[in-house]
């Protein structure tokens, strides 16, 4: 396979990184607008991407430039036949990026959203033991960050919730039919950088959704509440942990108060660990030499995007919001 990677910022230069360690990839060229970036990867540089297509004739192009971008990028690659695993967002609004979906499905090319956390392998983890707590009552997700410096940021709910919304989306199966949300601009010059929303599922599961830009530490973490207990994903450390609803009985009321009136078993499960974007770049190339549909294709991302930007408007409105509406 040869490719072709398009920004080589903090997102970009991972792709690079992973790509070139890969065995049958072979990376042809790098385009970016920085001639510095270009030059410090010792490869093939290009200022614009019509350049590069034209020059190296890949099979695929990794788009991760800043996500005004990402909608002529993705236009240029698909009209000319090459296959694209496109950075989420995606684009910066539905429109553009329903646009994209119709030109890949029409031209017949595979298009492909880097939505990397369902390669976690403890959320796939997760989805293979989800029925394990039978009904699920609701899913809590916490991403918090310290401010950070990239190129581009359009505000916590589009560059971090929509990991979150696609990792409950991929283990429920079910879609997001409304939000309400409460969002602060405490640092960021143009957009939020706190969130705090619910989420409606089509099928009755409710979703709670911490995200900021403001927390000293790092947390990345998902909890799934059932009514036979309670799995907790941390992604930093890839861990699965399970709590079994209580079935043994305290009795000794001071203990009861402190801990509650019964326990169940507490399981920590031992998953084979791996790096989520190596394999997420694995199940691509998989689909493009079999012909089969991208593992996260551009409608799981729209339907990411177009929840955060739900999330979005009800916080701005102080409605609840219809997803996709």
């Amino acid at each position: 396979h040869r490719g072709l990677v398009a920004g080589l910022g903090a997102m970009g230069s991972n792709h690079l990184r992973v790509l070139s360690s890969m065995d049958g990839v072979e990376v042809v060229g790098v385009v970016d607008p920085d001639a510095a970036r270009r030059a410090s990867t010792g490869l093939p540089g290009f200022p614009t991407l019509g350049e590069a297509l034209a020059a190296t004739g890949p099979s695929f192009a990794c788009l991760a430039a800043p996500v005004g971008d990402l909608p002529a990028l993705a236009t240029e690659a698909l009209e000319a036949g090459v296959a694209v695993l496109i950075e989420k967002p995606m684009a910066p609004d539905e429109e553009a990026a329903r646009a994209m979906i119709e030109l890949a499905e029409a031209r017949g090319v595979l298009l492909g959203v880097g939505l990397v956390e369902r390669c976690n392998p403890a959320v796939r983890a997760l989805r293979e033991r989800i029925e394990s707590i039978g009904r699920v009552y609701q899913l809590h997700a916490r991403r918090l960050s310290p401010f950070p410096n990239r190129d581009s940021m359009l505000g916590v709910a589009i560059d971090l919730a929509t990991h979150d919304i696609d990792v409950m989306r991929f283990v429920l199966g079910e879609d997001v039919e409304r939000v309400f949300a409460e969002t602060a601009q405490r640092r960021h010059e143009r957009a939020e950088d706190l969130l705090c929303s619910t989420l409606r599922f089509s099928g009755g599961q409710t979703g709670l959704l911490e995200v900021n830009w403001l927390t000293p530490t790092k947390v990345r973490q998902l909890t799934v509440t059932g009514e036979d207990g309670m799995f907790v994903v941390d992604y930093l450390t890839q861990d699965l942990s399970f709590w079994e609803s209580p079935r043994a009985s305290t009795d000794w009321a001071p203990l009861a108060g402190m801990r509650g009136g019964g326990e169940g078993d507490m399981t920590r499960y031992a998953l084979e660990r791996r790096e989520p974007l190596r394999v997420e770049w694995e199940e691509f190339l998989a689909a493009l030499e079999s012909g089969s549909p991208a593992p996260c294709g551009g409608r799981e991302g729209l339907a990411a995007l177009s929840t955060a930007i739900a999330i979005q408007r009800s916080g701005a409105t102080h409605q609840v919001v219809e997803s996709g509406s």
